[in-house]
């Protein structure tokens, strides 16, 4: 913006294009703490439909790669996966949430693999991601508000340790729970039903 700078077409284009996705990413941020806070504040509403998991979880990973062609996102979906009662938007939310943290933690070029399956009391979906692994010892915490793995991936990686902890709390508003397989070097796999 100053008066003497004089920029190429190019170098312009690539500067409003990084403050975009700064605005983004602040933007996103603000808006996990508030919904943090209505969290915390008992304000998380529910509104039930029949809701085809199948169908919003291909939606959401369309949009994924759509987003980020170099993505490679597959899943595993049976044939016939049952209808639940479920808020659309927030399921949609906690899936997006933990399919942006295995995009974040992964080696670029890694598969995600997003899979459902259904037993005879309830319908699960998986992330599985080929990051670092967590610490068993932390495997617990990271559902916890502003918790985040301490590790060099983590430290270059944006984020305020809120996406598990509001996913956590759609789950569980659903009457549904929340867990992570994870072994250190080996990825993470987030189940939730």
């Amino acid at each position: 913006a100053r008066a003497d700078a004089h920029w190429d077409a190019e170098t312009l284009r690539e500067r409003l294009g990084a403050i975009e996705e700064e605005a983004d990413r602040l933007n996103h941020m603000v808006g996990n703490l508030l919904y943090a806070s209505r969290i915390q504040v008992g304000g998380l509403k529910i509104e039930r439909a029949e809701l085809d998991l199948a169908a919003l979880v291909r939606s959401v990973v369309r949009r994924m790669q759509a987003r980020s062609p170099e993505l490679d996102i597959q899943t595993r979906l049976p044939r016939q996966l049952p209808l639940v009662l479920a808020d659309r938007e927030r399921i949609e939310e906690a899936l997006m949430n933990l399919l942006d943290n295995a995009v974040k933690y992964s080696p670029k070029g890694q598969r995600i693999v997003v899979q459902g399956r259904a037993t005879h009391a309830e319908v699960i979906i998986s992330v599985a991601d080929a990051g670092q692994g967590i610490p068993l010892r932390e495997q617990e915490r990271i559902f916890e508000r502003f918790q985040r793995v301490e590790n060099t991936t983590t430290r270059h990686t944006q984020g305020a340790g809120l996406g598990l902890y509001i996913a956590k709390a759609i789950v569980e508003a659903h009457g549904g729970r929340i867990w992570v397989a994870s072994e250190l070097g080996r990825g993470a796999t987030f189940s939730f039903s």
